[in-house]
């Protein structure tokens, strides 16, 4: 008796597409998780350095105010009573001089990706947007946001484009924001005053 075998063949065109498409969808949905947590990781990290930017500058507002003298008084100069807008220079300087952050402790909470000044700690260069403010601000009056935020949207420049921010209060909370409407958001960036002390979306320049 006769025995036929068939030849072994490799993949029909349709079992060869189906594979290429299958590892496609694979290889696509890792690329966007990785890139999301990536995102996320860097986000996480700019909040981070908001906190700590946050931080030094209350313990230097309290220490301005239990000495009863001049100093900062949050983003502002507090002299003679007075209190007085500062540039960028002065109130990064401040920390400095005061011994409240090393030259390098300021750099690197002004990073963010894409945004990492050098010795040139200048508006354009680094990662937040610092707005001014003093004492008697409310609460929730934001103090840094991420530079890609304007009061009209997001931009496309660093840090994040219009993937998203990050922005910290004066209150000491602070959030990542990834939805584009929140950057317009009235429960997010307040307008008009509250008890007779109104919000401000002046940057130091």
């Amino acid at each position: 008796m006769k025995l036929f075998f068939r030849k072994p063949h490799g993949f029909a065109l349709i079992e060869l597409l189906v594979c290429i498409v299958v590892v496609g969808v694979l290889g696509w949905t890792l690329v966007l998780f990785t890139g999301h947590a990536l995102m996320m990781g860097q986000m996480t990290g700019t909040l981070n350095n908001a906190r700590q930017l946050h931080f030094a500058t209350e313990t230097m507002t309290r220490d301005t105010k239990a000495a009863k003298g001049n100093g900062m008084e949050w983003t502002m100069m507090v002299l003679n009573g007075k209190t007085t807008p500062v540039s960028l220079a002065a109130y990064l300087d401040r920390f400095v001089q005061q011994n409240y952050l090393t030259k390098a402790d300021v750099r690197i909470l002004l990073c963010a990706p894409g945004k990492c000044p050098a010795d040139d700690c200048s508006a354009s260069k680094i990662a937040f947007k610092i707005f001014q403010f003093d004492d008697a601000s409310p609460a929730d009056q934001p103090f840094v946001v991420t530079a890609n935020w304007t009061p009209m949207g997001l931009e496309s420049g660093a840090p994040y484009g219009r993937k998203g921010f990050v922005v910290f209060a004066k209150g000491g909370s602070g959030g990542i924001y990834r939805r584009p409407e929140d950057a317009t958001s009235p429960s997010i960036f307040p307008t008009g005053s509250k008890d007779g002390h109104a919000y401000r979306y002046v940057t130091l320049e």
